[in-house]
């Protein structure tokens, strides 16, 4: 009677193509049931719009990736419908040149918002050729504005041309 009990075990080969279809996603997990009937194609809502300030740039040197460009942040404002506030001037932006003709940027910087909650965002992205756009990621106390730490956030970043100090305009969008 082994061979009877072994009819109604799973085979090896059984195992590995449910294992490889649940890796690939073919079968959903529990709770994705619902989410997948419905069109998933994210959207973008307005989160703010910053003006970030800049100090001179430094030129750090050519590594074996590129060359290396130091840019701090010395200050600005950020506003938009559920937040707005001041930018702390001892933020950084760290850049790569590339030889490609892009620039990837890695800022990281802290914002206040009006109500006194500091804000700790990391803005990574891609520039060069007319194209700029940004990844971050918020990190922010349990509270009214926790909801920066449960999203994913892209954004886009352009001249400030009316503004007689080197600076930066970022708007933030939240991907639901």
């Amino acid at each position: 009677m082994a061979g009877e009990r072994h009819d109604t075990l799973p085979s090896r080969r059984g195992l590995l193509l449910a294992a490889g279809t649940l890796a690939t996603g073919l079968i959903d997990a529990p709770g994705m049931a619902a989410q997948s009937k419905t069109d998933d194609t994210p959207r973008a809502e307005f989160v703010y719009e910053a003006i970030v300030t800049l100090g001179p740039p430094e030129d750090v040197g050519m590594t074996p990736h590129g060359k290396r460009v130091r840019i701090p942040i010395t200050g600005g404002t950020f506003k938009g419908p559920r937040i707005s506030g001041t930018i702390f001037p001892e933020g950084m932006d760290w850049q790569l040149v590339r030889a490609d003709g892009f620039t990837e940027l890695e800022a990281s910087y802290l914002m206040r918002e009006a109500d006194g909650t500091v804000i700790h965002i990391q803005n990574r992205g891609l520039a060069g050729k007319g194209y700029a756009k940004t990844t971050a990621t918020f990190e922010v106390p349990n509270g009214p504005h926790g909801w920066l730490n449960e999203a994913v956030f892209t954004g886009t970043v352009g001249p400030v041309p009316e503004m007689k100090t080197p600076a930066v305009r970022i708007r933030m969008y939240k991907l639901v």
